[in-house]
């Protein structure tokens, strides 16, 4: 009878759950860098994207209202009826070429959070996404700066933004609820929503998340009650002295 190789099945001794926990810990943290890498790479092309369609393409859609302001201008009394009727309708289309060029230029990378900072930026779009949605929202935010960096400060905007992302693919919600405030060594971001649970897609962007919090040095935990709703609770340290 032939016999079978047992594997090596070591005793869990102190110093083997210590190794264990430290292997764990090193993982988790080369996890969280590259989550930071890919989204700070992502973030990068975003800005650059976004600077383009603002330049480019808002240049190329003004540059073509005024050549229909001096035709409309210059034709004058020979414009019929249906061609002044036209050139509104030209007009109209540009002016929502603009409006969509706007919006896709703050979602890609919001100028507010630049100028103004995080409440301000979240704020806005909260209220701008939720009056479309026709979902009600309460968004308690601090109206003093935040003393956090300004990646940070990106990093909580694009967990809000994707959660309320997928709350309105997923439907279903008629709150939204968004708390920041300070707490001991940091401040802690509440969202809470009462729709539906986030499917496998959802889970995935949530994983994402987390380890981008991690990369911050904070924490971050996500939990979904049927018939209750969904809660996401991040917690992210102060500026560090020196830290932009």
């Amino acid at each position: 009878m032939s016999t079978v190789n047992q594997p090596d099945v070591r005793p869990v001794t102190p110093a083997l759950a210590a190794e264990i926990d430290a292997q764990v810990a090193e993982r988790t943290a080369e996890l969280s860098e590259l989550a930071t890498y890919l989204a700070t790479s992502v973030e990068v092309e975003r800005c650059a994207l976004a600077k383009e369609l603002h330049d480019e393409l808002g240049g190329l859609i003004t540059a073509a209202k005024m050549d229909i302001a001096w035709l409309t201008a210059h034709l004058g009394a020979s414009l019929d009826a249906a061609a002044e009727e036209k050139f509104r309708g030209i007009v109209q289309m540009l002016n929502q070429a603009m409006m969509l060029k706007r919006r896709v230029v703050e979602n890609l990378r919001p100028s507010l959070l630049d100028h103004f900072g995080l409440a301000v930026a979240l704020r806005s779009h909260l209220e701008e996404h939720c009056r479309l949605a026709d979902i009600e929202c309460v968004a308690t935010l601090p109206e003093e700066p935040l003393d956090l960096p300004a990646a940070t400060q990106l990093i909580l905007f694009r967990i809000a933004q994707q959660a309320l992302a997928g709350l309105l693919v997923r439907g279903g919600a008629k709150h939204v609820e968004v708390v920041i405030e300070a707490e001991g060594t940091g401040y802690a971001m509440l969202f809470g929503d009462d729709g539906k649970a986030p499917g496998e897609a959802g889970t995935r962007a949530l994983f994402g998340m987390r380890h981008r919090v991690l990369g911050a040095g904070g924490s971050m935990e996500a939990e979904s009650v049927p018939g209750r709703g969904n809660r996401i609770r991040v917690f992210v340290p102060r500026s560090r002295a020196g830290s932009g």
